[in-house]
């Protein structure tokens, strides 16, 4: 079985230059990658090797967001964070967060907005998820490979965030006069 997590750094176009931060020129370094969620709590995604092979169980329908802590060895026009969710049978899920521009140095800290993990039996099961950062110019500075596994949720099922597009029809009012 493939390690569950890998993170790299394109090369450069002169490795052996470094910026004042340390790392050489237009290099990014990923020093950190977690899920947080309110209810759940916070799951660190390991960066190198083969980390922790046991994927981490969300319940479905729950409400996470990507955190992250880098560093730059250079001036970076543009930054993009794009993750790509595949599970099982699905079809991929892409989102694609602009960071914006950084001086050279850090570490920065971002939080990506939150997002509704999927919810029904028919989405149970595991996800291979491939999260990249590049730049403006499309240069791939950073890739991190990881997995988890949807489950049911305990307790029961959850409600619809208030504002999905399909609303449920409230039963026991007609409507009088309006065709």
């Amino acid at each position: 079985m493939p390690p569950a997590t890998r993170a790299s750094r394109s090369p450069t176009s002169h490795p052996s230059s470094e910026g004042r931060s340390g790392l050489a020129e237009r290099a990014v370094e990923l020093m950190e990658l977690t899920l947080v969620s309110d209810e759940l709590g916070t799951f660190a995604v390991p960066l190198e090797g083969p980390g922790d092979a046991t994927p981490h169980e969300l319940p479905e329908g729950a409400v996470v967001s990507l955190a992250m802590t880098f560093r730059l060895g250079a001036d970076t026009d543009g930054l993009i964070f794009e993750t790509l969710r595949v599970g099982e049978g699905e079809d991929p899920v892409a989102r694609r967060s602009a960071l914006g521009s950084f001086r050279a140095g850090g570490p920065y800290e971002i939080r990506l907005p939150p997002e509704r993990l999927p919810l029904g039996r028919a989405h149970r099961g595991t996800y291979d998820v491939t999260a990249r950062m590049s730049d403006a110019t499309g240069i791939e500075h950073a890739r991190v490979s990881h997995r988890f596994i949807l489950v049911p949720r305990p307790g029961g099922a959850v409600e619809p965030p208030e504002d999905d597009a399909y609303r449920a029809p409230e039963r026991g009012r007609r409507r009088i006069g309006r065709p």
